[in-house]
């Protein structure tokens, strides 16, 4: 059996600590609730991104780049920031549409990936797939916050704005973004895809 190389391992440490996350946010969020919870969602979420931000790096310093690698990362970066945005979905902070903006984007993005790979073209990082990724991270802390001042009880923080959950707001225009990021790797990929669907 062939051990992981440690940049895997980080990569797959992020399925093991989503689901702690989502489990410590869901405890910690709701009135009478402590904020103890929240602080342990808060770390989980430091870990998450400090694992996505190193196993590349890992990976390339050691000279240990695997093909593994290159495709578990990004399902591993999906899973890990699906199991955050549908624990907000849960606990009633975004509704269910949202969530499944940044849920159909991920799997559209993954069929794209498995299509070209089909044809033996990688679809390389785009800036804006980049900058998607910083930005979930962000509004995800950015919702984590908001539960932490709403738990402290700090009234500057208001409990709904225009009648949703002020994560809501912090969230929307992030999967916007997201959509758009899908599109941008998209229209590149069309002509590739498009031969994919002849018929042989």
């Amino acid at each position: 059996m062939v051990a992981m190389n440690p940049a895997t391992m980080l990569t797959v440490s992020r399925l093991g600590i989503a689901p702690v996350f989502s489990f410590c946010f869901l405890a910690g969020f709701g009135p009478g609730k402590g904020p103890g919870w929240l602080w342990g969602a808060f770390l989980c979420l430091v870990l998450i991104e400090i694992s996505d931000a190193l196993d590349g790096y890992v990976a390339r310093k050691r000279s240990e780049v695997t093909n593994f690698g290159k495709i578990f990362d990004p399902i591993c970066d999906s899973l890990s920031r699906q199991t955050v945005f549908v624990t907000f979905a849960i606990a009633g902070i975004i509704p269910i549409w949202l969530f499944l903006l940044f849920l159909y984007r991920d799997g559209i993005m993954s069929f794209m990936r498995i299509m070209c790979a089909a044809e033996g073209t990688v679809v390389a990082a785009r800036m804006t797939g980049k900058i998607k990724a910083v930005l979930q991270g962000i509004c995800s802390f950015g919702v984590v916050g908001v539960a932490l001042a709403h738990g402290y009880n700090i009234e500057a923080v208001p409990r709904t704005l225009w009648g949703q959950h002020p994560g809501f707001w912090i969230i929307l225009p992030v999967a916007i973004f997201t959509v758009l990021s899908a599109i941008d790797y998209f229209v590149p990929a069309w002509p590739v895809l498009q031969r994919q669907m002849k018929p042989h």
